[in-house]
């Protein structure tokens, strides 16, 4: 049985991700902290402490799922931001090419790296040549990640693909994302701790995915990507941020009586920008499988539970 070695495993995708290939693969993990004898606890930036694990374990597959992943924090953590996504990167790759230099390695990019402005066509669809943009510290990093991994690749002939993902959702994500911030004010307020919310800026389109596609393409790619190309990875659906919001509100009675959804736009207002993911499904078949919607009832029963949960310690 091969093995797979998932950087970052015990973070949100990459918790989906081990899911996903146990069963298939002799799975390992590194992480800050571990919770089992598959999981290695260690901070990948030490460059002896990520070549002592990559000798250990001699991975086929890497996955790296590692680094720091919102373009808000970024502003506030710019060098750690820094270290995460580049210097984190660059120590896994080298450390594979000492101990295993056939291994091939999946490195995660972000949506956040298109120039949405520059978008090539009418219907909004990214595809892999929309020009990128540095207008964030989190986006300088990843284009930068992704630039410098690319130079390791022609010096060296390692087997690299890359990745730009496309927001996801599903339980287990933290707050700081759309979904999840409003999933947990709606629990907050049935759980008698707010009395009513007020809304951020709704008034976008973009690209959702449930984290259990996102895995399942990862996986794909893994086995049938080709070396040094670079895959979008989302659904190809463009959600109206204000509609994804107001199914949840309408999942609870009192966020109904509570809160009041700004006016919807018309279509004509805002460009639907979601991903072209031909490139993905012609050299893996990729086929999503979950409906976001379904996913966001999961994540708001999560933080129900959590709301709940939370009540009764303190009762």
């Amino acid at each position: 049985m091969k093995k797979a070695l998932i950087i970052g495993i015990n973070g949100f995708a990459g918790s989906y991700l081990r899911k996903e290939l146990e069963g298939s693969y002799d799975v390992y993990g590194a992480d800050i902290a571990s919770f089992d004898d598959k999981v290695t606890a260690i901070d990948m930036l030490d460059e002896k402490a990520c070549d002592a694990l990559f000798e250990q374990v001699k991975p086929d597959y890497v996955f790296n799922l590692a680094g720091q992943a919102s373009p808000n924090i970024s502003w506030e953590k710019i060098n750690l931001t820094m270290h995460l996504n580049v210097d984190l990167s660059v120590n896994i790759v080298m450390a594979c090419l000492k101990h295993c230099p056939n291994a091939r390695i999946l490195l995660i990019g972000s949506s956040n790296q298109y120039d949405i402005s520059k978008c090539q066509n009418s219907e909004g669809l990214l595809d892999e040549k929309t020009p990128l943009i540095n207008d964030s510290p989190y986006a300088v990093s990843k284009n930068t990640q992704e630039a410098m991994i690319k130079l390791l690749c022609s010096k060296y002939n390692i087997d690299v693909i890359f990745t730009r993902s496309f927001n996801h959702i599903g339980r287990g994500q933290r707050k700081g994302f759309v979904v999840t911030d409003y999933c947990s004010r709606i629990a907050s307020l049935e759980n008698g701790e707010i009395d009513t919310f007020k809304f951020g800026n709704l008034d976008s389109w973009r690209d959702f995915s449930d984290a259990r596609d996102v895995v399942h393409a990862y996986r794909l790619l893994a086995e049938k990507g080709q070396a040094l190309e670079t895959y979008n990875v989302g659904s190809g659906r463009s959600y109206y941020i204000r509609d994804m919001v107001g199914a949840l509100i309408e999942k609870s009675e009192l966020a109904m009586k509570k809160t009041t959804l700004p006016p919807r736009l018309s279509d004509d207002e805002l460009i639907h920008y979601r991903s072209d993911n031909s490139k993905l499904y012609a050299d893996t078949g990729f086929v999503a499988k979950f409906d976001v919607f379904d996913s966001l009832s999961e994540v708001l029963e999560e933080f129900r539970m959590k709301a709940a949960s939370s009540k009764k310690e303190q009762s």
